[in-house]
Order: structure tokens, then C-alpha cells, then sequence
């Protein structure tokens, strides 16, 4: 087991020049105007994050992309998160974000005094990393003392390539060679053999059309080629990803979670106005989950209507945003193809 743990600043103790107010590694999201973050404690410790919520969507804190925690798929993994709430049994979650389109949300209920909670869960394929969110989803006050995680399986560390990165055994793609592959042997040295018997052979003229040799792959299996010679290469299937939700819209504007589409190829958002209200929708891009800007005009769902939303324009992360003058339910979809 990886005794260290693997959370970044799970206990609130950093913080950078940029941003002395809140602790370095973590960011607020989700909240309304009304909603506050405090970064309660002393600078020698012990301290927390205070979120007081009055109203609107869930609040809640989580780690930054640039301090995701570094995973690979099928492991077991541990979060141990310390939490209290006022009052008390307010419904807070767990969030743990599994690449980009995978996730697992925990439900909690808190006392007001510090409370313990773990949880235990399994990394799916293509995972190279996991990020972790915690907040309140009804209205009061949670304060956030720890967020911890360690690999409970396997022990060994994880294997990095000669860059640094996690090596990943699993191709999804591949790309066109550009170049042609050149092949020459292990060993320049000549291999010595001793003939016992000597052999007389008549060896007739080698022609390409009806001599060559055959090159096995590691499966056992003949490589194949053109008759000009060239090298047949099949491109593997596309993997198909899904998530689903369904959010209640209100009059203050409110936001899905975001998307990481950097390693997607096609993808796209399904909303179905499930209510008896119109409901505006507008897509958003960011280029690190934390700015964000419109790509393209808020789109009005009327009743039992289903609309498509697709980026315009390129970055890594998307979502949608959504509002109505009565409290509506919306289903959403996010499908993609790798």
C-alpha cells in the first residue's frame, strides 16, 4: 500500500503570493453571490475551509488540474474526508472526477461536530488521473477540515516512462507514421557458427516476386503487407463514453460540472426540458476549468423539447449553464468518442 498520502494539501496548511486568502492546490465551485468561502485556522494550524451556502445550487471545494493526483486504471483507491456541518445533517457530497467523463458522488450527512468519513472505489480503464470535490448541497454551513486519498492497490508505484509519465498499456489510437520504421539488429557483432558436416547446395537466383522472408508479430501472427512491399497497419475501434444528470433550473444561474475534452474526438451535450417551463441553456468553453467564456447565445428549451449543444471553437474544458424563472428540471447528456 502507498502509505503517503497523495492529496495535495489535504490539510489547508499552503498557500501561494498569487492567492493568500485561500489555500494553493484547491478552487471554489459551484455557490451563488450569496454563498462564502473562508479559510478558517491559524497559519501554524490546524485549518479548514468554512463554506457558508444560505441558498442556490450546491458549494464546494476541489482540486486544481494542475495538482490532479496521479492514477492508472484498475486500482483500488481510499478518500478520507473530515467534515462538520450547522446544523447538523445537512446534505453534503463527495465528488471523486475519474479522467474525463467518469465520476463517483457520495452522499453525507454531517454532524456539528467533525465527522470521519471514508470511502473505497475502483479506477475504470484509461484513467491517468483523479481529482477530488467536496461541498453542501442544501442551505447552511460545512467546514471542511481534511480531504485525504491513498492507493490501496496495487503496492507497487506506478510505472513511468523515460519523460516522467504514467505509462499506459491501453492504445485507444493510433496516428499516421510519418516516417518509414528502420529495423537493424541487436548486436553488430557477427554470431559464430561451427559447421560439423559439410553441405553442397546449388542455390538458384533470389527474385522478389517469389523469395522473401515472413516477420511474426509477438501474437503469433504473420505481419501483412502490399504487394509493393509496405506495411499493412489496421486502425483500432472507437471507444464510446457517457454521463448523465439531471439538474433543477432556478432563477439565479447555475453550471453543470465541466468536462475535461482534451483526449475526446467527437462530443456533444443532450438537454431535455423534462418541466413545464422554458428553460435557457448556453454552452461554455474554459481553458483551465476556472475562466470561463460564452460559445455561443443562450438557447431557449421550451417543454419536452431536446437540444444538441456542440463547441464552436476548441479548449480543454466545457459545460453548460443554465437558468428559468421557475424552478424546472433538465436531463443532460454528455456523449463522446475517443
Amino acid at each position: 500500500m502507498t502509505e503517503t498520502n497523495q492529496v495535495y494539501n489535504s490539510h489547508f496548511l499552503l498557500w501561494q503570493e498569487s492567492k493568500p486568502d485561500f489555500p494553493d492546490g484547491w478552487v471554489q465551485t459551484g455557490g451563488d453571490r450569496a454563498t462564502k468561502w473562508e479559510w478558517v485556522g491559524t497559519p501554524e494550524g490546524p485549518r479548514a475551509i468554512k463554506i457558508i451556502h444560505p441558498s442556490g445550487p450546491r458549494a464546494g471545494i476541489i482540486l486544481e488540474n494542475s495538482v490532479v493526483i496521479p492514477a492508472g486504471e484498475d486500482q483500488r483507491w481510499k478518500i478520507r474526508v473530515i467534515l462538520q456541518s450547522y446544523p447538523a445533517e445537512v446534505t453534503c457530497y463527495i465528488r471523486v472526477y475519474l479522467g474525463a467523463v467518469s465520476q463517483n458522488i457520495f452522499s453525507v450527512r454531517p454532524s456539528s461536530e467533525p465527522e470521519v468519513y471514508t470511502r473505497v472505489f475502483s479506477t475504470p480503464v484509461g484513467v491517468t488521473g483523479i481529482r477530488v470535490e467536496v461541498g453542501i448541497l442544501g442551505e447552511g454551513i460545512i467546514i471542511v477540515h481534511e480531504i485525504q486519498g491513498w492507493r490501496l492497490y496495487p503496492k507497487r508505484e506506478l510505472r513511468l516512462d523515460e519523460k516522467g509519465q504514467i505509462y499506459v498499456r491501453h492504445v485507444d489510437s493510433i496516428g499516421k507514421i510519418q516516417t518509414p520504421v528502420s529495423v537493424r539488429l541487436v548486436s553488430p557483432l557477427p554470431i559464430p557458427v561451427d559447421v560439423k558436416t559439410p553441405i553442397n547446395t546449388d542455390l538458384r537466383d533470389l527474385r522478389p516476386s517469389r523469395d522473401g522472408i515472413r516477420i511474426y508479430g509477438s501474437n503469433g501472427n504473420p505481419i501483412e503487407s502490399t504487394i509493393d512491399g509496405l506495411v499493412q497497419i489496421k486502425m483500432s475501434g472507437r471507444k464510446y463514453v457517457q454521463s448523465a444528470e439531471t439538474v433543477t433550473a432556478s432563477d439565479v444561474i447555475a453550471a453543470i460540472m465541466p468536462k475535461d475534452v482534451s483526449e475526446v474526438g467527437v462530443y456533444s451535450y443532450a438537454v431535455h426540458n423534462v418541466g413545464t417551463e422554458g428553460v435557457l441553456v448556453q454552452l461554455q468553453i474554459s481553458p483551465d476549468g476556472t475562466i470561463w467564456t460564452e460559445d455561443d447565445l443562450e438557447h431557449e428549451i421550451l417543454p419536452g423539447a431536446l437540444e444538441v449543444f456542440t463547441p464552436n471553437r476548441f479548449l480543454r474544458y466545457i459545460r453548460l449553464v443554465y437558468r428559468s424563472q421557475v424552478p424546472n428540471p433538465l436531463t443532460i447528456w454528455f456523449q463522446a468518442q475517443v
